[in-house]
């Protein structure tokens, strides 16, 4: 395969362009990329690396296949959510809804379909992505069949029609969609962004250093409306990154709103700050738990969602409890749907079936959304007591680890949990509820090539 040497070229003109920082998955398939490409013309693999380095359209060919990854329609339910329930009811027309990093167009077609059932008048969706690949096939709003994993028979019915062996979407819908490329990174603020109510940006800022997500959030800030609404990924946080959002939880899911918004709107619930500090070498402070800790939707495996981060520090570690507040606006203590006791483990309980362990992940998830790490790390290592091949466990175990400053130990739980995805993944995509089980390897290993002691 290509060079190391070349490799790392390839990738710092990658990174300079773009400002896109590989893992480890998009390192591998740039080095098959390029490999495969210069086999293809029959020239040396330098040559195609010049081609990059000279940023003409090979390196549009290498960012669209390095940026492309598949999605699906209704990805996050929970977001999807609480964005018909909980915001679009306070949305007026003219409406702008930004889908940022569109990728093939699904999310925006999604957004569509919820606002064309809001009964506002005006509305439209713009969507914006780096790859040229993917921009096309969103413009287009034409999909295979495997491509239209989320859609129920409603929607489908209603919102797309065939088109030889493939879908498309109706052109009624079509056209509130309008499609355009944007680095996110790199470019200035999109003027068709202009005033956007609502953004989502999600899983975008995960493969950005700090310096650059701190510039893209203040484009995003000062181009949206200051009212609205930013909904990220599930592996994704802005604690401790900026001040320009702070992170309130809208029915079951999660959002980000700027300072003077933040507490105005009732569906929305501000979260509390944890008290720690964030990249110490030792154990974090620990903030007082609740008194009774509950479960949170019985563990069914929405902490590995919950659970985020981001690079913070100059990319060098992400860390983040999903409950976690950003700024110095402070909730009360006890974080909401904190209000039934959880059972204990006792003996009779091994081996004993879900309950249990379903009791105490959410007792995991609800220490880590509350910054208490120690009570996070007491009962997510009863989980892998009971069952050592839980991989969503031994991943929020890896993050409560890093809350504590605990990097070696937060290394082991990240390395026993992607060994544990190699050897049984169906529990875990379950767990995950429509989410892909690519999705948290490529996560895992993102955070062990940079979970090192600081």
């Amino acid at each position: 395969m290509t060079s190391e040497i070349l490799l790392d070229t390839a990738s710092e003109v990658v990174e300079r362009s773009v400002g896109l920082r590989l893992d480890p998955a998009q390192r591998y398939r740039l080095d098959y990329w390029l490999h495969h490409t210069a086999e293809q013309r029959g020239v040396p693999d330098s040559t195609i690396v010049e081609e990059i380095a000279a940023e003409g359209p090979a390196l549009q060919a290498c960012l669209d296949e390095l940026t492309v990854q598949e999605t699906s329609f209704f990805r996050d339910p929970a977001q999807i959510a609480a964005f018909r329930r909980d915001v679009v009811p306070t949305l007026h027309s003219p409406l702008t809804v930004w889908s940022a990093g569109c990728a093939w167009g699904q999310e925006p077609y999604t957004l569509a379909m919820v606002l064309a059932e809001s009964g506002i008048a005006k509305w439209q969706v713009i969507a914006s992505d780096i790859s040229s690949r993917a921009l096309r096939q969103a413009a287009s709003g034409r999909y295979e069949e495997r491509q239209l994993t989320g859609l129920g028979e409603k929607d489908r019915s209603r919102y797309l029609r065939r088109a030889g062996d493939q879908w498309e979407i109706v052109p009624e819908l079509r056209s509130k969609v309008t499609v355009f490329r944007h680095n996110l990174i790199r470019d200035p603020a999109p003027a068709q962004a202009r005033g956007a109510e609502v953004v989502f940006c999600r899983n975008v800022l995960i493969y950005f250093d700090r310096h650059d997500v701190l510039a893209a959030l203040e484009r995003i800030a000062t181009t949206m409306d200051p009212r609205g609404w930013v909904f990220l990924g599930y592996s994704e946080s802005l604690w401790q990154v900026t001040e320009r959002f702070h992170l309130v939880r809208v029915g079951t899911a999660f959002a980000y709103r700027q300072p003077d918004w933040a507490r105005t709107d009732p569906a929305a619930q501000v979260l509390p700050v944890p008290d720690y500090p964030s990249h110490s070498r030792g154990p974090a402070k620990r903030t007082k738990s609740p008194a009774q800790p509950a479960a949170i939707d019985s563990g069914r495996g929405n902490g590995a969602r919950a659970a985020t981060y981001a690079e913070a520090r100059g990319g060098s570690r992400p860390s983040v409890p999903a409950g976690a507040k950003l700024g110095s606006v402070h909730a009360p203590a006890t974080p909401p749907a904190l209000s039934q006791p959880l059972p204990s483990v006792t003996a009779t309980n091994r081996g004993g079936g879900d309950p249990p362990i379903a009791a105490l992940l959410a007792e995991g998830e609800a220490g880590l959304q509350a910054g208490d790490a120690a009570a996070a790390v007491a009962a997510l290592r009863k989980v892998v007591y009971l069952d050592p091949d839980h991989a969503i466990a031994h991943f929020q175990l890896a993050l409560a680890f890093e809350l504590q400053g605990e990097w070696r130990q937060a290394r082991r739980a990240f390395s026993v949990a992607r060994a544990a995805l190699g050897r049984s993944s169906a529990a875990a995509e379950a767990a995950l509820e429509g989410y892909q089980i690519e999705e948290l390897i490529r996560m895992i290993d993102h955070r062990l090539t940079r979970t090192s002691e600081p």
